[in-house]
């Protein structure tokens, strides 16, 4: 069950659709609606970024970026998120700062279901593997 927000302000010559909620998990989600946009994208930002590394691992939240890209239980296959987005007219890229980790697609609308299935997986089940770690 997710929980209504107040709608964000937006300017009069802003013809997209907003709606802000919050799911039970605590995870605010803004859905913006362009009715004359082909593309559909997502975006998700974790409240981790590089501040928050131990000093005997500087580079871990950049780490952890990279290996959510690297396959799930779901979608085990290394490069099958970037093949899928790439096949379909979408791209892919995350960043991370000091306090923020942003990961970010975006892909022809029609194909946006299992798009944004391979990327909420990047969060629920990351495989982590020992071959992608070792190349991290």
């Amino acid at each position: 069950m997710a929980t209504p927000l107040p709608k964000p302000i937006k300017g009069q010559a802003d013809w997209r659709e907003y709606e802000a909620v919050q799911l039970e998990n605590g995870v605010t989600v803004l859905a913006i609606h362009d009715k004359e946009s082909k593309m559909t994208a997502m975006s998700c930002c974790v409240n981790v970024g590089a501040s928050a590394d131990p000093r005997s691992l500087s580079g871990l939240a950049h780490f952890v970026e990279h290996m959510c890209f690297l396959g799930s239980s779901k979608y085990p296959g290394e490069n099958e998120y970037k093949r899928y987005l790439a096949s379909h007219g979408g791209r892919s890229n995350a960043s991370t700062s000091m306090h923020l980790t942003n990961y970010k697609f975006e892909v022809l609308a029609e194909h946006a279901e299992k798009a944004v299935d391979i990327f909420s997986n990047f969060f629920i089940d990351p495989l982590f593997t020992s071959s992608g770690t070792v190349r991290e």
